[in-house]
């Protein structure tokens, strides 16, 4: 079998063709689905990349920033672990094309959807959450409901009454697209411990650190790994890089969703 070197990983690769629908395995790089493609594979590691994500060029010049040209970068150079993308404007924390000079991001699928529209990666049809465990949710293209507040099951912010979400209309569960792919840890600059998301809140009572705000138990959060009391809210993941702008320290985080 031959094998095939990327930049991202130790180990030599092998390439495969995933033919399973609905398939539990996630591209290292754009941490999108492997779902009826073909997958770059380490046969020591739990490691696999989409075809586009291991041929992606490693420097390129992109129409939405075209003053410099943006390096491809395995994961966010920012100290926080993720990045916010400069195209459609949510976080990600894999495969990043990155101008340094500016603090502009693309998601490696940003970039090739506007670069070539046939590349284009969309979310699967249906996916199955942790926080969520009895039944898979739906991608539908808007929300069923037409009027009122609705907030999403994950992060506890609205849901966009015009965009797409993932929905259980069996236990009236919400999430929005961007929460069913968050990283399953983050680091923050104020905390010297990584922080692990909790799909199930075991808190009845817990305040944010960030915003000080009550964490309800229903909703998911990211907490300290090594058991220090300390967590906050997904959404108060990145408000430290916020506050502060786009500086060489870190930028704004996973989860940061208006609704």
């Amino acid at each position: 079998m031959e094998r095939y070197k990327h930049f991202s990983h130790p180990h030599t690769l092998s390439i495969h063709k995933i033919c399973l629908e609905g398939a539990q395995l996630t591209c290292n790089g754009c941490k999108f689905p492997c779902t009826n493609t073909l997958v770059y594979s380490c046969s020591e590691c739990n490691f696999f990349l989409h075809d586009q994500c291991f041929n992606a060029s490693r420097s390129l010049t992109h129409p939405s920033h075209p003053n410099h040209p943006l390096s491809l970068f395995p994961s966010s150079t920012y100290k926080s672990g993720s990045f916010r993308c400069n195209s459609c404007g949510k976080s990600g924390s894999g495969f990043c094309y990155c101008c340094s000079n500016c603090s502009f991001d693309l998601h490696i699928h940003c970039a090739y959807n506007t670069l070539n529209p046939k590349y284009s990666t969309s979310p699967p049809n249906q996916v199955e959450l942790k926080s969520h465990p009895n039944h898979p949710l739906k991608l539908l293209p808007k929300p069923p409901y037409v009027s009122g507040k609705r907030f999403c099951n994950v992060c506890g912010t609205r849901c966009n009454n015009n965009g797409e979400l993932y929905r259980c209309n069996v236990c009236d569960y919400d999430a929005h697209v961007t929460c069913t792919t968050l990283p399953q840890s983050v680091c923050r600059e104020d905390h010297a411990h990584s922080l692990s998301l909790l799909y199930v809140n075991p808190y009845p009572d817990f305040t944010c650190n960030v915003c000080r705000g009550a964490i309800l138990q229903k909703h998911c959060m990211y907490h300290c790994s090594s058991g220090c009391d300390y967590g906050m809210h997904v959404k108060c993941v990145g408000l430290i890089e916020l506050s502060r702008g786009h500086g060489s320290t870190g930028q704004q985080v996973a989860g940061q969703e208006t609704g």
